[in-house]
């Protein structure tokens, strides 16, 4: 969605101009550019004098400068200016989002999460999509290794469970557990109702009680006290799948999402293999020794605990070679405490990185929403960046120490 130019204007802006109006768009996109320019980001370009389609090529060509919102009173004409541009930009370009529908969006989002019937005739329906994805996903091995890691590290504990599940446990659930399961856990007392836009705290409100009428109750955590987690050995599995090279993963359990290093853990994983060319493990093992295809590492936070592992493709003559390299950067950051430069410099990446990912509506949407879930609270920008200024390196330091001991780990290797 990032991609997409927003068809829309928004309003309270410093500056307004107006720019007459031309029998020719050729002319008309010179000035409008022109105008854009001078305005920046947060002006507001009024355009009149335009019949028809005239402003569909108009706005086409402006498109590319810049994502443009363009805010239309009349909804035949916004329908129309809607065809044009698909025509001239293609659907994936354009976004179409008259107001009314968020009203009626949130009914039907909440009719769902009130009303759902589980039919058994699209039950049968969707058993089988969930079981073609399940045979699909058994041909991807750089997917499949991370769950059955998961399994690996948290076995006996549901945590350890395959979101999909398997063949077996698909075909044995009915529409009678779902309705069950459905009854039990999606109660007003076990949700958060988020929203971002044109909504006001009142039309939620008011939207949650109809659809929940008396039934409004505190939210709380969860309906059960959480499993406890098992105490199992490090152990090191080789699986015999005969792919066309190694797929390893190499890790243990770590902190939860509740825990005051969670931070510093999240910017250690960054470090070693995060989405940067000069991460840590990429440089030594991808750039300098040519023994991966790829190689990253993860640091997945859950509410009881959580998952720090280091994932990397090799040939097989490679595999070993690559463990021992990897097992040996994971040692260095025991014993060698980050310099003060490049903590600065990691943090400056990370938050080039947290800037990226804000420019996502989507993963931001969500970001707000699952931290009021589980914290209870929305964590501004400004808290974060806060946070992140707190950190040391002797922090990190002790984390490494703590977390980093490499005979704790986890191994699994698909060969």
């Amino acid at each position: 969605m990032d991609e997409l130019p927003y068809l829309c204007s928004v309003k309270k802006r410093k500056q307004e101009l107006d720019l007459p109006s031309f029998h020719f768009p050729s002319y008309l996109t010179q000035a409008a550019k022109g105008q854009l320019q001078r305005l920046g980001p947060t002006g507001v370009l009024r355009i009149s004098g335009l019949y028809g389609s005239a402003l569909a090529p108009l706005v086409a060509e402006l498109h590319g400068q810049s994502p443009l919102l363009v805010l239309l009173r009349d909804e035949e004409e916004a329908g129309y200016l809607y065809s044009d541009l698909e025509q001239l930009l293609g659907r994936e370009a354009v976004l179409f989002f008259p107001s009314a529908y968020r009203q009626r969006s949130l009914q039907v989002l909440l009719d769902i999460a009130r009303h759902s019937r589980f039919p058994e005739e699209e039950w049968a329906k969707e058993r089988e999509v969930i079981i073609d994805e399940l045979h699909s996903y058994e041909d991807s091995p750089s997917e499949l290794i991370f769950d059955e890691f998961e399994d690996q590290v948290f076995h006996g504990h549901p945590l350890g469970h395959a979101i999909l599940g398997t063949e077996r446990s698909v075909g044995r659930l009915t529409t009678e557990l779902q309705r069950s399961f459905f009854a039990r856990y999606y109660r007003p007392e076990h949700m958060v109702l988020f929203a971002q836009g044109a909504f006001t705290m009142e039309e939620l409100t008011a939207f949650a009680e109809a659809a929940y009428p008396g039934e409004a109750l505190p939210y709380r955590k969860g309906p059960e006290q959480a499993q406890p987690l098992p105490e199992l050995s490090p152990r090191t599995v080789i699986r015999r799948k005969q792919t066309s090279q190694s797929h390893v993963l190499i890790g243990r359990s770590a902190y939860s999402l509740y825990h005051p290093r969670r931070l510093e853990l999240s910017l250690l994983a960054n470090i070693l293999g995060g989405n940067g060319m000069n991460a840590r493990l990429n440089m030594e093992l991808r750039e300098r020794r040519g023994l991966v295809y790829h190689v990253e590492c993860n640091y997945t936070p859950y509410s009881d605990t959580g998952l720090f592992a280091v994932y990397f493709g090799s040939s097989h003559r490679a595999e070993a070679e690559a463990i021992e390299l990897v097992l040996a950067e994971l040692e260095r950051m025991r014993q060698q405490p980050l310099s003060k430069q490049e903590l600065a410099a990691a943090l400056r990446q990370l938050r080039g990185q947290l800037l990226i990912s804000a420019e996502s509506r989507e993963q931001s949407f969500l970001a707000m929403g699952k931290s009021f879930l589980h914290l209870h609270r929305y964590v501004e920008d400004a808290e974060l960046q806060e946070r992140l200024g707190q950190i040391t390196t002797e922090g990190l330091y002790e984390v490494a120490v703590e977390l980093f001991d490499t005979s704790q780990f986890h191994r699994l290797i698909y060969r």
